[in-house]
């Protein structure tokens, strides 16, 4: 799938239309067109979107909140289209600072909890995200409902989750969907509260 080339988020609107958000909960038999409030009674990252939006933050929050439906998210505007599903292949966090993903994601404030527990309970929850930064930047983005990407969770480190002659411990952020649409959130003391 190809992306549709970046907007200029300081080009003047044409006129004040308000964005629709598609959903096609997977596998994809059934299409629904929703307001952006609407919207925000599954993810309620997803009402912090508007035309306006810059492109960064509107494609990251787009691709998490797909993965985390489980769903084909089409966010349409006049003259603009952004596409995201469940199993988009996502790097675009990693190398970004964890303050910079923390914006784009539309993260917030997160409990606290110790290594062992964040990975404790990541392991069985059936979906959400996870973000590993070393040193301030984020290493990884895994989508918990990938067999592929749960293998990862094996490869950390469970006491102190530093890898021995690489200096710094890691920082992890998990979050995943309640059911009322706000984010469930767990972070490691690495990670910085936003």
């Amino acid at each position: 799938m190809t992306d549709d080339p970046p907007r200029d988020p300081r080009a003047p609107a044409t006129q004040a239309v308000t964005p629709t958000l598609t959903v096609a909960l997977h596998p994809p038999q059934y299409a629904q067109i929703l307001t952006l409030p609407a919207a925000a009674r599954l993810d309620a990252r997803l009402a912090h979107l508007h035309a306006r939006t810059p492109d960064d933050a509107l494609r990251a929050t787009l691709r998490d909140a797909a993965r985390l439906l489980g769903a084909h998210l089409t966010f349409r505007t006049p003259g603009y289209r952004a596409d995201a599903h469940p199993w988009q292949a996502d790097t675009a966090l990693v190398g970004v600072s964890v303050r910079r993903a923390t914006h784009l994601l539309h993260l917030r404030a997160a409990a606290l909890h110790a290594p062992g527990a964040v990975l404790s309970a990541v392991s069985c929850w059936p979906g959400g995200t996870l973000l590993i930064a070393r040193r301030g930047v984020i290493q990884a983005q895994l989508n918990l409902a990938c067999d592929l990407d749960r293998l990862h969770l094996d490869d950390l480190n469970l006491d102190d989750l530093s890898r021995p002659g690489q200096g710094a411990p890691m920082a992890l952020h998990a979050h995943r969907l309640r059911p009322s649409g706000q984010l469930e959130q767990w972070r490691t003391s690495g990670w910085p509260d936003p």
